[in-house]
């Protein structure tokens, strides 16, 4: 099995457990990489760290790890209880063509979306010396002008996909929950195809939440290594877990990934990989294994768990 882990560079800081992405904290750059550096040396992981244009000057120099390009377009304010921060990107918006101050990519013209992508190339390139081919979309949002303009643009790679997920302000739902790397089709980035660009979806947990560090203060630790163990068990050539930079600003976030990376790195012909060593793999088949969530079970989980079953029940029934 091959693991990527891919972090979602930018600005923030840890509140309850939970990343606000403010712009004035740029420790969710300075400190959380080289931490997050630290913490993957001692199992030889490999990281592939996503960067916006805007936090370039706040991230290390020299990291030995594979450097993609994240874009958050436009600019929002959101809150999160008591607290609000703006999505965005700074350097874009003074300097990209943009329409709309929407920040997901999806809707905005197939020019704009190659103008932003370019530009963000650019300055990463003149920042590492080295020109980026992986990619990552704000809040997860691609459409077909999206792919387009990633492939005139020269990526080769995206990591935006979040199978089996309820459509919202981004849509993967037609993507099973167990998804590799493909190929997408011009005319539908949800169909296999034969467009020069390969979607390395993120791995999913049962029934239904990306494998992240981020995710164990709802779901817990247990639950996110029984991830792996689903996919482990079956032989999936790939195990794809995202982040974001500012989760590791934090003690207990630094604390979830070295036990999450000890656990990886014990099993058997398990490989960290970076993004760009990653090929589209033969066919597979799998299925959904219940025994190693049934080991994980806690509290948190069986909360969340039946939550989550029967909002898809209502779904269904609607």
């Amino acid at each position: 099995m091959d693991v990527v882990i891919v972090v979602h560079t930018e600005f923030g800081y840890v509140h309850n457990r939970e990343v606000v992405y403010d712009k004035r904290a740029t420790q969710g750059v300075s400190q959380a990489v080289p931490d997050l550096v630290r913490v993957a040396g001692r199992y030889d992981a490999k990281i592939t760290f996503a960067v916006m244009p805007e936090v370039v000057e706040y991230f290390p120099s020299e990291t030995g790890h594979e450097i993609g390009l994240h874009i958050h377009p436009g600019w929002e304010e959101f809150r999160t209880g008591d607290l609000t921060f703006q999505v965005g990107d700074r350097y874009l918006r003074e300097h990209c063509e943009q329409s709309r101050s929407s920040t997901v990519l999806t809707g905005y013209p197939y020019k704009e979306q190659l103008g932003m992508i370019r530009t963000g190339a650019d300055v990463l390139e003149d920042k590492f010396g080295t020109r980026p081919t992986t990619f990552v979309s704000g809040r997860w949002s691609v459409d077909n002008n999206t792919v387009r303009a990633l492939v005139d643009a020269g990526m080769e790679r995206d990591c935006s996909a979040t199978p089996h997920s309820p459509p919202c302000h981004h849509d993967w739902s037609r993507l099973p929950r167990i998804c590799m790397p493909y190929h997408p089709s011009g005319d539908d980035y949800q169909e296999k195809g034969s467009v020069p660009l390969l979607i390395v979806p993120v791995s999913q947990m049962f029934p239904a939440h990306i494998a992240s560090p981020e995710a164990a203060p709802r779901m817990g630790l247990s639950w996110l290594k029984a991830c792996f163990d689903e996919y482990y068990r079956q032989e999936m050539p790939l195990f794809h877990m995202c982040l974001h930079s500012p989760c590791m600003t934090d003690a207990y976030f630094l604390r979830i990934m070295d036990e999450v990376l000890r656990f990886m790195s014990v099993h058997k012909n398990v490989h960290f990989r970076f993004v760009s060593e990653i090929p589209e793999y033969g066919p597979v088949h799998p299925s959904t294994l219940i025994g190693p969530y049934l080991l994980g079970m806690n509290r948190n989980m069986v909360t969340v768990g039946v939550r989550a079953l029967l909002s898809r029940l209502h779904r269904r029934s609607a």
